[in-house]
């Protein structure tokens, strides 16, 4: 028997154990068990593993006064006090309509429920527990909501911040419960949060500039560049607010408190359809999207722009295109150039009478020979335009004018030139001209052509066809 009492048996150490092990009770914590005693102020609860608990006897009473329990009836009821002696209430977890009960709410803190009646003068009407109650707008939610009317109709929990005047003040606060739940959810955040980890998060709010997402008691704010691949005018275009989303974390400043997140980072790449979609000298139909100093971008697919530079529009309808962009409005263009490594596409505007899809096969090809209108004049060439989305070089050295010329005069904008094509390189991106080369070739051409008239007419190759030659080389 000795052995069956020794503090250090195996059995007693064991006992021990498993009572330091019962999970703690915290306030406002639901919990089921058994009557195991009816005392005359108390009945005493077996709340299972956890302990043992009471409640004051007059909750458990009718209107006159006869105890509605017996021992071995369970009992569920609202931990109020912890510690040495844990309490529960049998009324406040029924919501019994009563100023005690409120006052025990506001006492020990316990959330109440309550079901918002409308939105008054700073904040809510709030009924609870049969009274009328008050909640301020700042303490309704984490952030104020755009639209109050909202919560109007809701059954939410508060907390009681203030009890006063017998019920007759009320004030309660829902955003109190709000941060001690996200206080609990950012600790399991944090150890998740890092750059690049994929969270599963809800829209909490928006603005112009992007869409705030609650991870789980941290925010992070998705900028309207990272929403999608696609253009996105505003994020409320795209999101609501209470919509589930699975972000990307970009970045993390620590010092700032600012988590930057992204959901464009988990879409499929949009480039990736471009080589089946897209070919050079195509005609598609597009939307503009936007206007800029330098161009109209045209979305050609989702996620991927073309420019329509200003240099392929003419003067009087420049202004008609940026309107375009400003509605969005579908457009035909011709695809001048795809450069994939750098994610760009060259337009210009489609033939007259284009239809989308088909396709113009360019006659820019080296040593051809072909007519060309003056775009501009630089200090280094000047600029022909040989067709849409077509433009090439003629340099300085290549130009074919007497010394001391000056290119600005000899060549003002919309003068038409004939010009040889000497290279094509990047892609058609870059073309070199030569004027010079071109009336070489061109006088070449005539030579020859006359010559052969000559032969078939029986002409000689003396003096006199010399100076026919030297004179037709004149002209």
């Amino acid at each position: 028997m000795a052995d069956e009492l020794d503090p250090s048996s195996e059995d007693f150490a064991t006992l021990f154990a498993q009572q330091e092990a019962k999970p703690a009770l915290h306030v406002g914590q639901v919990v089921k068990g058994r009557v195991i005693h009816i005392g005359a102020e108390g009945v005493f609860i077996d709340a299972g593993g956890k302990g043992e608990a009471w409640i004051d006897r007059l909750e458990l009473t009718d209107d006159e006064g006869r105890l509605k329990v017996g021992v071995g009836d369970e009992v569920e009821a609202i931990v109020v006090r912890t510690g040495d002696e844990v309490r529960l209430s049998f009324k406040l977890r029924q919501g019994a309509q009563s100023r005690e009960a409120l006052q025990m709410a506001a006492s020990t803190g316990v959330p109440v429920e309550g079901k918002v009646a409308g939105v008054i003068k700073g904040g809510y009407e709030v009924t609870v527990a049969g009274l009328r109650a008050f909640c301020p707008f700042s303490q309704m939610d984490l952030r104020r909501v755009e639209s109050p009317e909202e919560h109007v109709g809701r059954v939410l929990e508060f907390r009681i911040v203030t009890y006063g005047e017998g019920g007759r003040n009320v004030v309660l606060s829902r955003r109190r419960l709000l941060e001690e739940e996200a206080a609990k959810n950012a600790e399991v955040t944090r150890q998740k949060l890092s750059v690049g980890a994929v969270l599963p998060g809800t829209v909490a709010a928006l603005a112009d500039f992007g869409a705030f997402v609650d991870l789980g008691g941290i925010q992070g704010l998705v900028p309207v560049s990272e929403i999608s691949h696609s253009r996105v005018g505003r994020p409320a275009d795209r999101l609501r607010v209470g919509e589930p989303v699975t972000v990307k974390v970009l970045r993390i400043d620590d010092e700032k408190g600012k988590v930057t997140l992204s959901l464009k980072a988990l879409e499929a790449d949009p480039w990736v359809a471009v080589p089946a979609r897209l070919r050079e000298r195509q005609v598609v139909r597009g939307r503009a999207v936007r206007a800029t100093d330098f161009g109209i971008f045209v979305e050609l697919l989702p996620g991927v722009d073309g420019l329509l530079h200003l240099s392929e529009i003419p003067p009087d309808r420049q202004r008609a295109f940026r309107e375009s962009a400003a509605n969005s409005d579908e457009i035909t263009v011709l695809v001048a150039g795809i450069d994939t490594e750098r994610r760009r596409i060259a337009l210009a505007l489609a033939p007259d009478g284009a239809v989308p899809g088909a396709q113009f096969e360019s006659g820019v090809a080296a040593n051809a020979i072909l007519t060309g209108t003056v775009e501009r004049v630089e200090p280094f060439g000047v600029f022909v335009r040989l067709g849409p989305g077509q433009t090439g070089l003629i340099p300085n050295a290549e130009l074919g004018t007497p010394r001391g010329t000056d290119p600005r005069k000899a060549f003002p904008p919309g003068t038409e030139v004939k010009v040889l094509v000497i290279s094509i390189e990047e892609g058609g991106r870059r073309i070199r001209l030569s004027r010079e080369q071109a009336a070489a070739h061109e006088e070449q051409a005539e030579t020859q052509a006359y010559m052969r008239d000559a032969q078939k007419k029986g002409g000689g190759f003396g003096t006199t066809l010399g100076e026919r030659i030297r004179q037709a080389q004149k002209k």
